[in-house]
């Protein structure tokens, strides 16, 4: 099923000249991708992954209409988990690649977030997933 996207351009920042706006790159991203899961709440076809870092990498956003998937017992202290939430969380690089992966196999969408610093750790299992994809 296609994703259906908002419009990028309701993000847009007004800057009226060079170093005149004071805005974050990732945190109007975190504004997209939770237009992005609300428009695509009915289908459930879009999931946002990564190492536990969605707050800390500024895509907290997304909270104001997801919360975290969980399918542990909820405790009263839990912020922001569900059984049914579109973000999923999880301190492993290579899990959440292989989440994605099959994610994206299935014919749904998805976007891995994870700090630069770990970015090479992913970057060789992508490679690896595409070397794969162009021989099968």
């Amino acid at each position: 099923r296609d994703l259906v996207l908002p419009d990028w351009k309701s993000l847009a920042l007004d800057v009226p000249r060079p170093g005149g706006a004071k805005a974050e790159a990732t945190r109007v991203l975190g504004g997209y991708l939770r237009d992005i899961i609300s428009l695509n709440a009915q289908a459930g076809n879009f999931r946002l992954m990564g190492p536990d870092e969605t707050s800390s990498n500024r895509l907290d956003e997304v909270f104001e209409v997801t919360d975290r998937v969980w399918m542990q017992r909820i405790e009263p202290y839990d912020v922001k988990l569900s059984r049914d939430g579109r973000v999923m969380e999880v301190l492993s690089e290579h899990l959440c690649q292989g989440w994605l992966e099959g994610y994206l196999l299935t014919g749904r969408h998805g976007l891995f977030s994870c700090y630069e610093a770990f970015i090479h750790i992913v970057d060789s299992m992508v490679n690896q997933h595409a070397k794969w994809l162009k021989t099968s």
